[in-house]
């Protein structure tokens, strides 16, 4: 009987775990893929190559997914359709996701995983700028919104113009830091946040038109895909396909990134989303700094300068004031849509 009931509340906390677990998870999954393509990138590995092989496997990942979760909710596929996808591709995978990786050839993942931390704030502009969010300076939640941007923005500005002593001397005496120019990392990262954050305004009005998320983000995957193949193609030279695979260093990265984080990934964002609200997802991004740094530092070797931890701290500060407001602004909607609704039923 006791066994009984110690199964039974096992199972409760493992329902109640299961958000934190799998977002936890997912945010690591991702850190540890930022620093695998920052070694190869180090090693002289093509990663537009590793960015064309990862969404192969990740179209796969995704067409299953799709096929079986959603074989009977799928709207039909229009012309329509497939443009916005084609062009979803084009901001999420071939401009985001290709930029990002080959930033990672002239700067750390630390520093581009605490970029990643700006897209919500960037999103929210966007939104301002398109309609899709309203700002009220004089409100509270206005101005935790905008001392949110500001803090986020300062926090940017230090990590990219200000270096600082070092914190945290490299663990190793082998040290896999990226090298390059810096500044072609910084911009390839910014405009990679930038389309991102586009696709994040596109993607709330696609979804309405096509409520099948999971068979959308396989078609925009596809054609991302055949993007970027184009694009390596007239880049990288016919050799560079052919990888070496390096003790298995590139087998594990591309079925990291193409099933993991590419792949289940977006299904663990959509099922948490369900779950727990898009505010509780996005909290986790955070982790993702503090995975990458802890991995940078303390496996791979590298070593900590304040203006980066200083940078991490303020935009993460920021992020949070930010999604605190929209939260606080989201419950009073809710709670003024509830009186009015209910008023009529006690009004004598």
């Amino acid at each position: 009987m006791m066994t009984m009931e110690l199964q039974r509340r096992l199972a409760m906390g493992f329902q109640i775990s299961k958000p934190y677990l799998f977002l936890t998870l997912n945010e690591l999954a991702l850190s540890v893929f930022l620093v695998l393509v920052e070694s190869l990138a180090s090693s002289g590995i093509s990663t537009l190559v590793i960015v064309v092989y990862e969404h192969v496997l990740a179209t796969i990942v995704l067409s299953l997914l799709a096929f079986f979760f959603e074989k009977n909710k799928r709207p039909p596929i229009t012309f329509k359709i497939l443009c916005y996808a084609f062009f979803m591709g084009l901001l999420q995978v071939t401009l985001c996701q290709m930029l990002l990786t080959m930033a990672l050839q002239y700067i750390s993942s630390t520093y581009e995983s605490i970029a990643l931390n700006m897209v919500p704030t960037i999103t929210f502009v966007l939104a301002l700028i398109f309609h899709q969010e309203k700002l009220r300076f004089r409100s509270i939640n206005g101005q935790a919104k905008i001392w949110g941007l500001g803090i986020s923005l300062g926090g940017a500005l230090a990590l990219v113009l200000w270096k600082g002593p070092v914190v945290v001397k490299a663990m190793l005496s082998i040290s896999f830091d990226a090298t390059g120019d810096s500044v072609l990392g910084w911009i390839l990262t910014i405009v990679g946040v930038i389309a991102t954050s586009f696709w994040n305004i596109l993607v709330r009005h696609v979804i309405q038109i096509y409520p099948a998320e999971i068979s959308l983000t396989a078609m925009m995957s596809f054609f991302g895909t055949i993007q970027t193949a184009i694009v390596a193609a007239f880049v990288v030279s016919s050799s560079a396909w052919e990888l070496q695979w390096d003790g298995g260093l590139v087998l594990t990265t591309l079925l990291l990134g193409g099933i993991a984080v590419t792949g289940l990934s977006y299904y663990v964002m959509t099922w948490s989303i369900g779950i727990k609200g898009p505010v509780f997802s996005t909290s986790f991004n955070p982790l993702l700094v503090l995975f990458s740094f802890l991995l940078n530092t303390f496996v791979l070797g590298s070593s900590a300068h304040l203006g980066s931890i200083v940078g991490a701290m303020l935009v993460i500060v920021g992020l949070y004031l930010l999604l605190w407001a929209k939260t606080n602004a989201v419950e009073k909607k809710d709670m003024d849509v509830g009186d009015s609704t209910c008023s009529p039923l006690i009004q004598p």
